[in-house]
Parts: structure tokens; sequence; C-alpha cells
């Protein structure tokens, strides 16, 4: 095998390998929380060593940085797209981003376990949800100014507050389905929330 060809195989290799240690520790942040999770557990369920795993993150605080970045990733990615759309048919896409995340509770189970355990500044991930949420606040923020100018959305609401506001009902619905999956119809509540927003934002 020409050595080009063996180091793309290589890099393969090291690229699923890296997936599957992210997986297998997403299982177990999201069951026992980060705290509660050693690396030789991780090890174990991918089937490999602890070095194995050290060899590909550095630390463990490198390996729950690519396991948080995994979820935080996609919806960030989800806020700057509905933040390109703006205003009133930006708002509108919230309720399907929720049904796509319904299909990966372990995805919101994590994110909420590891935000509880990250709140002091100097927890691990402190700064990286600090940044996350920032990021967030300004892309929602940005949907909302957009939709002012276009005149969707009424002058007075402060786009700032408005955008803390929503983050903080779909992470609130979120939490109490986790909770109470049988009672908290999370899509519903979702749906509920945002023609309430939208009627808010209109009048």
């Amino acid at each position: 095998m020409p050595p080009q060809t063996r180091r793309i195989a290589t890099s393969a290799r090291g690229a699923r390998r890296k997936e599957q240690i992210v997986s297998a520790a997403l299982e177990l942040f999201a069951s026992g929380g980060y705290r509660g999770t050693g690396i030789t557990e991780v090890a174990d369920q991918v089937g490999i060593t602890e070095p194995a795993v050290l060899y590909h993150f550095g630390t463990k605080v490198g390996l729950l940085r690519a396991v948080v970045e995994q979820h935080a990733g996609v919806s960030r990615s989800f806020a700057a797209d509905v933040a390109d759309l703006g205003g009133l048919a930006g708002l509108r896409e919230i309720p399907g981003f929720t049904r796509r995340s319904i299909e990966e509770p372990a995805l919101i189970k994590l994110f909420a376990v590891l935000l509880a355990e990250n709140f002091e500044s100097d927890a691990p991930a402190h700064d990286f949800f600090v940044e996350h949420y920032r990021a967030l606040r300004v892309s929602v923020a940005a949907l909302i100014e957009a939709g002012q100018e276009r005149g969707e959305i009424r002058s007075d609401v402060d786009p700032t507050l408005k955008a803390i506001e929503i983050l903080g009902a779909l992470d609130g619905i979120a939490n109490q389905w986790l909770l109470d999956p049988d009672e908290v119809d999370f899509a519903a509540c979702i749906d509920s929330y945002v023609t309430a927003l939208e009627r808010d934002l209109t009048r």
C-alpha cells in the first residue's frame, strides 16, 4: 500500500474511533454526568484502553468539550440559519427543529446534565457554555432585529431581552419534558409557545 494511501486509511480509522469515543462518552455523561464518569468507563464502552482515549482527546476535559460541541454545534448552526431567515419566518422554524431534536433525547439530556455541572466559573466547561449561550442570544436577537426592520415585529421589543426569554422558555420546556415525558408533550408545548410568541411580537 502506498504511503499516502496508508495515511488516508489511518486518518479515516482515527476519525471513526473518535466518533465511537464521543458517542460512548455522550451516553455515559448523559446518564452519570461528567463528574460521575471516568475515562476508564468510556474506554470500556468502546472496547479500548484508557490511554487510547487520551491519545485522541488529550484529557478528560478535551473529551468533554468534544461531546458538548457535538450538540452545541447543531443548535448554533440552526440559530444562525433562522437568523439569516429573520423575523417571523425564522421563528416559525423553531417547532420543526424541536421535532428533529426529540429524535435524539440523549443529546438533550446530555446538555441539561452538563450545563447543571458547569455553572461555577472554575468548572471545566463553564466558559464553553457561556460562549455558547452568548452566540445563541446574538443569533436570536438578530432574527428579531430583522423582523423589526421589515415591520413584522414591534419596534418597542428589546431584541436582547426577548432572545434571553426565548432561550429560557425553550430550555425550560425541554427540562420539564426530560423529567416527565409522559405528561409533557414537548412538540405541542413548543408549538403553543411559538404561536403565543408571534402574537406578542406582532400585536
